[in-house]
């Protein structure tokens, strides 16, 4: 089995992996992990080189279809954040809303589920609406600009990945600080984090099947309560 990650969500699959990994082991199952940027995850489980992904999609704030293409378990919600080093004489605002963010020097992953966010609110052609100081292909490469201060501004990011380099959990720096996202972003969205399968792919397969086996270890993961590691 080829399991398909970001570096976020790895240890979230490494704690589903402790439930079934006796069993799956008797049984000779391998288990391949490949990395996976949230840009290229539907190309990778649509051509089959992928059996399970875990990633996140923007989504609209409450219930309805998240991914009805695909199988999808979700385990996680949140907002976004700006991770700043700018002083709070730079930048006093405790919540900065769609129009304040236009003027703020910004630091956006050139692709992916945070540069879907921004064009959901600004439109394909955001980079003409909005200040932006620096693209990243990673988050490290922008925490390591953030920390460098080559770059002075701020970085879109999931909170919790946020809260994390604030804590020091991940590389970051004194001096860093969150700002939150106001309410009058249209649409509202959140970052839905889960499991994505093909679609109807898992029905072909007993429920003794790995395939199945490992989904059914994330369903009881995600039900658990559990903190989800970062």
């Amino acid at each position: 089995m080829t399991i398909g990650t970001t570096e976020f969500t790895l240890p979230f699959l490494a704690r589903v992996w402790e439930r079934v990994e006796l069993e799956l082991m008797a049984r000779e199952v391998e288990l391949k992990v490949v990395h996976v940027r949230t840009r290229d995850f539907r190309q990778r489980l649509d051509s089959n080189q992928v059996d399970l992904l875990c990633g996140g999609l923007a989504a609209p704030v409450g219930d309805g279809p998240l991914a009805p293409e695909y199988d999808f378990l979700e385990w996680r919600r949140e907002g976004l954040a700006l991770l700043t080093n700018l002083s709070v004489r730079e930048l006093p605002a405790r919540r900065v809303g769609v129009e304040r963010l236009r003027n703020l020097p910004l630091v956006i992953p050139s692709r992916g589920v945070i540069a879907d966010f921004v064009e959901r609110w600004y439109g394909p052609d955001f980079r003409t609406h909005l200040q932006v100081v620096a693209e990243i292909d990673d988050v490290y490469y922008g925490l390591a600009l953030l920390r460098s201060e080559m770059t002075r501004g701020c970085m879109l990011c999931a909170r919790s990945i946020g809260e994390a380099a604030v804590e020091g959990r991940l590389p970051g720096g004194e001096g860093f600080r969150l700002v939150e996202f106001a309410d009058d972003f249209h649409p509202m969205l959140q970052l839905v984090s889960g499991v994505f399968a093909r679609k109807g792919e898992r029905d072909t397969y007993d429920v003794s099947h790995p395939l199945n086996v490992l989904w059914e270890a994330f369903r009881e993961e995600a039900a658990s309560g559990r903190p989800i590691p970062l």
